[in-house]
């Protein structure tokens, strides 16, 4: 193995010992996922690229997951090609077998098996005659296929974070690992025209919605109530994100802030693409919201997040690589339950808290509707006053 000028290994050499690479597969065919888990895989593929950059990247994963995350796939991840295989739980042999005989005629020189792939192992690519598998041992049969497990070292935490996968791929690609502060590699966007700017205060995005079958969202009117001490205290403009589905609770925090501050600049923002989605995250000062994927993009982009967090310990999973997020939280017991995709729905707290999202007036999870409002405005507050200043004394845009 040669060495770079600045100690690191050469790229391109990787697990090949030598043989060139020119064509690399990434098994991805992730259980229920939401778009959060999805652009977390680019920190993956970037290294992949960053290791071997004349090498096609190719995706594989399953039709749902591709019609599912279709805007991102096409035009903000950093695979450079994707391959169809069949869906979880999918037990036509006669799939399976097409898909093989595909993968087997692409002739690709490794194979990386993500963490989280589901059905999907060492296993089929040492059955298409991939030379080189690597991935990182999870306890299951197709582990054995490995020729290259990918070793985490004993973790910070107390369990592996997002930086110590990135750090132990790193190594297993024989390149200098990134700093957990540029662990995460911009988000791929389009730049687009965003209305112009109505107060020369900051602009904060907020995200006050998210996925309903696991209530992680903080009373809607506390965001009334924060959005409105914001406008009042710092000459904020807001711009609150959701889907179309979520429409009313948008338009019910809108009024909520305009009944306490009558004078503030506030828009709405629904179904609005990812890449405009992202767009308007990176002309944002600041995002504060519930834990949600827009968490995810908004540290794609470079925004500071103020994420509001309940029934999940997640903050500890990206904390090193996001540094420019602050959690907020109450550290309750039940951040460190334990389930599969398919369980939130039995999960259960001390307290018995009502697990789907009902509505705007409850109930809400204890860990969240004990967060008081002044707590998040604090942390909001201290990420603001770090805006940098222009000649002149005024806060920069």
């Amino acid at each position: 193995m040669s060495a770079s000028t600045d100690g690191a290994p050469a790229a391109g050499r990787s697990a090949t010992a030598g043989r060139p690479v020119r064509r690399v597969c990434v098994f991805a065919q992730l259980h229920g996922p939401g778009l959060g888990d999805m652009v977390q895989r680019n920190m993956m593929l970037w290294l992949l690229r960053r290791a071997h950059p004349d090498a096609t990247v190719t995706l594989v994963l399953g039709p749902k997951l591709r019609a599912q995350y279709a805007d991102f796939l096409d035009a903000h991840c950093y695979a450079t090609d994707l391959m169809m295989c069949p869906d979880p739980f999918d037990t036509d042999p006669e799939h399976w077998k097409a898909f093989l005989a595909e993968l087997r005629a692409k002739e690709f020189d490794l194979c990386l098996v993500d963490p989280g792939s589901h059905g999907l192992s060492a296993e089929h690519a040492h059955a298409a005659g991939i030379k080189v598998r690597l991935g990182y041992p999870q306890g299951r049969p197709g582990d054995a296929y490995l020729t290259t497990p990918i070793r985490l070292r004993p973790p910070v935490l107390g369990f592996p974070d997002l930086y110590d996968y990135a750090s132990a791929l790193s190594g297993a690609l024989r390149i200098k690992p990134p700093l957990a502060s540029e662990a995460v590699p911009p988000l791929p966007r389009e730049p687009e025209d965003l209305p112009a700017r109505r107060t020369a205060g900051p602009l904060i995005a907020i995200h006050a919605v998210g996925q309903p079958h696991w209530n992680r969202r903080w009373p809607l009117d506390r965001f009334g109530v924060l959005g409105a001490r914001l406008v009042r205290e710092f000459d904020a403009e807001l711009c609150l994100l959701g889907t179309q589905s979520e429409i009313k609770e948008l338009t019910r925090l809108r009024e909520g802030v305009l009944a306490e501050a009558p004078s503030a600049h506030v828009r709405i923002e629904a179904d609005a693409s990812l890449n405009r989605t992202a767009n308007l995250l990176a002309g944002a000062d600041l995002l504060i919201g519930n834990d949600s994927s827009l968490l995810h993009v908004a540290a794609g982009v470079g925004t500071p997040t103020v994420a509001i967090l309940g029934p999940t310990g997640t903050q500890l999973l990206w904390a090193r690589v996001y540094p420019r997020h602050r959690g907020v939280s109450l550290h309750y017991p039940c951040q460190g339950i334990v389930h599969e995709v398919d369980e939130v729905a039995g999960r259960e707290c001390e307290f018995r808290c009502t697990v789907p999202y009902q509505g705007a007036d409850g109930p809400y999870p204890r860990c969240l509707t004990d967060l008081g409002e002044d707590k998040v405005f604090q942390e909001a507050a201290a990420e603001l006053r770090l805006r940098p200043m222009q000649p002149g004394g005024v806060r920069a845009q």
